[in-house]
């Protein structure tokens, strides 16, 4: 008959998947014999969506009556509420013992019930009239509307309960059965299991009762004994009378009792502990250490509460997806942003260069120039990452001087803003920097053996935004810092019919200092380690520039680039992150140690003037991208 009953949010299918029960050692209490955790008897019940019960949480029990050594047990299991569903009288009669540190709060579940209901002051004449009143009393706890009132305060309180809570009536097997029957369908226990534990009152209680038929005559024996023990009929009954008077026991839940979908989401969250996520087995990478976290983050203060995680965690699992949330949580945009401002220093290198080798001036002349930049890169992300975009733009100025036949020098100073967004997040990136080199060419500038030396320094403010998604709000934060970066480069020039070649090799360094951060605007906000990172890689480049066509008063100089970056040791850019007390890593979506550049560019010079633009494009791995830019100088 039990097997009538139809959950509509499916919270009584067995999960295949659940992990092996854990043995539970609830401690059995001579003087308190119903006494038990509704985890489970012998080992924790499994639930549905591969969860396994939380020991610990919820006990039930008959009236406490402890001996000393039992008061001494039941202290030590951390019990903060007591809630006694007996009526005045019952109390009365056999008032509990007060637990340390324990609130104690009386809910009367049949005193207040609008139809007058008292099992504990009725007149049975036969063991049938006994067992059709026990069906009629759990039918009344789902039809008399002053119960489920009583029924609903409890369940509220019960979600609100700071720690361990207990709940009982007289036996505590009726009114504490059926609230227990409750809690394991909230929780996804199954149908049979939700049984086998009410039943378990038979086994609690055995030598209690058969002591207690024993003083009795064998005929009134008969007729009470039903009243003393507990049968499938009458869990039934109420849970037939749920499918009557609601269709389901959700629908009881919500409609019947009142409560809403948070405080259902609270209860099942404190009973509950998931051994997997959705899909958290297919996961990889990012995706697979964020779904860790969310999962982890059930044993924190945001699971079992009115917070925007559980919320969060539970709708997931009764949607059987995580919504994109694994993706977003665990802070990969910091990640790269720290990969895209360490190849910064390269594009401060190629936006200098049309000015930096001094070969078109004279001893003692020197250019003054300006160059503004823009860029694109996007990296379609792998099975590590989500995908991601980086945005740039900026300005410099500058000045070369020419100090001999050998010698020449350049410095400058810019600003460039970077958007950087990836997984949910955006992080923007403002760098004021600075940046000095020089060309040596032992032979001359103009043709031959050469040595160009760069470096370039900035400081960095951030700041970041992150849209968790899953009702979860935005994780902002900002810091600040410091990049800094260096090349070497050994290069020949060489003009051959119509065109100079320049080839060169060298070695680039970069090395991105940023402060740690707190993040704040959510639940999941992360406090975000500082990233400290060097980049150290070996580049070819080779530059073409081809004889001037002339253009009327103009003169029009095409070039050409080609360049290829190789990252020596571990090019893979990552961030970390703490929350209560749990950590998560990220990687950064660009996890390219090659890169390929090429790009042409176009300078129109009129006496002393000079104006030109360039464009240019890159690729690599899952990364692909262009850049830009307009030019200006002046020669004195």
């Amino acid at each position: 008959m039990f097997q009538r009953l139809v959950f509509s949010f499916s919270v009584l299918s067995l999960s295949i998947a659940a992990a092996q029960a854990a043995d539970l050692n609830t401690p059995r209490l001579s003087s308190i014999d119903n006494f038990r955790d509704i985890a489970g008897t012998t080992t924790v019940y499994s639930t549905a969506n591969d969860g396994t019960m939380r020991a610990g949480v919820f006990y039930r029990s008959n009236a406490i009556t402890p001996s000393a050594a039992d008061l001494a047990t039941l202290n030590s299991l951390g019990i903060t509420a007591v809630y006694d569903l007996r009526t005045p009288s019952e109390i009365a009669a056999t008032p509990d013992t007060l637990l340390n540190g324990a609130l104690y709060s009386n809910i009367d579940i049949i005193g207040a019930g609008t139809s007058g209901a008292n099992i504990t002051n009725i007149s049975i004449t036969s063991a049938a009239s006994a067992i059709a009143m026990m069906q009629d009393t759990n039918r009344d706890f789902v039809r008399n509307a002053g119960m489920r009132s009583q029924f609903s305060l409890l369940f509220n309180e019960l979600a609100g309960a700071d720690g361990a809570a207990l709940f009982h009536c007289t036996a505590g097997k009726d009114r504490t059965g059926w609230t227990a029957a409750v809690l394991l369908s909230i929780a996804g226990v199954d149908s049979a299991t939700i049984m086998s534990n009410y039943l378990a009152t038979n086994d609690y209680t055995a030598a209690r009762v058969a002591a207690t038929l024993a003083a009795m005559p064998p005929s009134m024996a008969a007729v009470y004994a039903p009243l003393l023990g507990v049968d499938a009929s009458y869990l039934q009954a109420g849970l037939d009378q749920v499918t009557a008077q609601y269709g389901s026991m959700d629908n009881y839940l919500k409609q019947g009792l009142g409560l809403s979908q948070e405080t259902i989401y609270v209860l099942r969250a404190k009973m509950v502990d998931y051994n997997s996520l959705p899909g958290q087995a297919g996961l990889l990478g990012n995706a697979a250490a964020g779904a860790q976290l969310l999962q982890q983050l059930q044993n924190s203060k945001l699971s079992g509460t009115y917070s925007a995680y559980n919320y969060y965690l539970q709708s997931a699992i009764d949607a059987g997806n995580l919504g994109g949330v694994e993706s977003t949580v665990g802070g990969q945009v910091h990640a790269d942003a720290a990969s895209y401002l360490l190849r910064q220093s390269a594009l401060i290198d190629q936006a200098a260069a049309p000015y930096a080798s001094g070969t078109d001036l004279k001893i003692g002349q020197y250019r003054l120039w300006t160059t503004a930049l823009a860029g694109y890169l996007g990296t379609d992300g792998s099975s590590h990452a989500a995908s991601s975009n980086e945005h740039s733009q900026g300005t410099m100025v500058g000045l070369t001087q020419r100090f001999s036949e050998q010698l020449s020098a350049h410095g400058g100073f810019g600003y460039s803003r970077g958007t950087v967004g990836g997984a949910g997040g955006e992080a923007d990136t403002d760098l004021t920097f600075f940046t000095v080199g020089a060309r040596f060419a032992p032979d001359g500038l103009e043709q031959g053996l050469f040595v160009d030396a760069d470096a370039s320094a900035g400081w960095l403010d951030y700041d970041s935004k992150r849209e968790l998604g899953g009702g979860l709000g935005t994780a902002k934060g900002d810091s600040h810092g410091n990049l800094s970066g260096a090349t070497l480069a050994l290069g020949y020039r060489l003009p051959v019919s119509g065109m100079i070649l320049e080839p060169s090799l060298g070695v680039r360094v970069s090395h991105l200092d940023l402060s740690g951060f707190q993040e704040k605007g959510s639940e999941l906000a992360l406090d975000v380690d500082g990233i400290q990172e060097t980049r150290r890689s070996a580049v070819a480049n080779l530059n073409a520039s081809f004889a001037a066509i002339g253009v009327g008063a103009w003169q029009l100089v095409p070039g050409v680039q080609v360049g290829y970056e190789h990252v020596l040791g571990d090019h893979q850019v990552d961030s970390q992150g703490h929350l209560l007390g749990l950590d998560i890593e990220q990687r950064a979506a660009f996890d390219n140690r090659d890169q390929f550049t090429g790009g042409v560019n176009l300078m129109a010079n009129l006496g002393a003037l000079s104006v030109g633009a360039e464009v240019g494009a890159s690729g690599g791995g899952d990364s692909h991208g262009f850049s830009g830019g307009l030019k200006a100088s002046y020669l004195f």
